[in-house]
């Protein structure tokens, strides 16, 4: 994109959420081989999540905020993720959750948001979660503030060179034995951070969309 608007930016990305989108195809590009990650053969017994893809306009280009979980033990302890969860029964729909999870773990307030609709639904079968992405879009980078108990900090990628970044480089999955080492997809936020797995498959379709995108 040669120029920057705001306005048809969010525009034509919403647009383009109500089309067919990429699916399968955007995630297959960033599937490790190691996991166990697919987008269609769902469990019936599969629980729902939902997490935000916030988007937002900083000096002339679109940025994301992302964040680094605490290193609470869990399975993704530390990793690069979007702010979200598990879906509750008392959430309206997806979107409540996402927008939920959201404040509870960023401080987002859900009155300063705008949401422009839903990225295809992503079945993680090693979690059995299917994670529904929502995107939403802040007027302005917002202030957010993060949960000392889920989160190590907050992110802010640009988008152009996030997706510029993604490559395949050697990662250390963590595990209760030694530590392995696989070669990954990944996107690079510095040198030593890297987004990969679940988070990468959602961001590699908002990519595909975003370059088709011109304003």
């Amino acid at each position: 994109m040669q120029t920057f608007n705001w306005t048809q930016f969010k525009a034509q990305l919403a647009q383009k959420l109500v089309e067919p989108l990429p699916g399968s195809t955007a995630h297959e590009r960033m599937l490790p081989a190691f996991r166990a990650v697919n987008s269609l053969n769902v469990s019936d017994d599969a629980r729902e999540s939902g997490v935000l893809l916030l988007l937002y306009p900083d000096q002339q280009r679109t940025h994301l905020v992302l964040i680094q979980r605490s290193n609470d033990g869990g399975s993704h302890s530390g990793q690069i993720a979007l702010p979200g969860g598990k879906r509750e029964m008392s959430d309206r729909d997806i979107v409540h959750t996402a927008l939920r999870e959201a404040n509870e773990e960023i401080s987002l307030d859900p009155e300063n948001v705008e949401i422009a609709g839903q990225l295809s639904p992503l079945f993680v079968s090693v979690s059995n979660f299917l994670i529904r992405p929502v995107i939403a879009f802040a007027a302005a980078k917002p202030q957010l503030h993060k949960s000392d108990y889920e989160v190590a900090r907050i992110l802010y990628a640009d988008l152009e060179d996030l997706f510029a970044s993604r490559k395949t480089e050697r990662i250390i999955i963590p595990s209760k034995g030694d530590n392995m080492f696989w070669e990954a997809p990944v996107y690079k936020l510095d040198a030593a951070t890297v987004v990969w797995g679940a988070t990468a498959m959602i961001l590699s379709e908002l990519e595909l969309l975003y370059e088709t995108i011109s304003i």
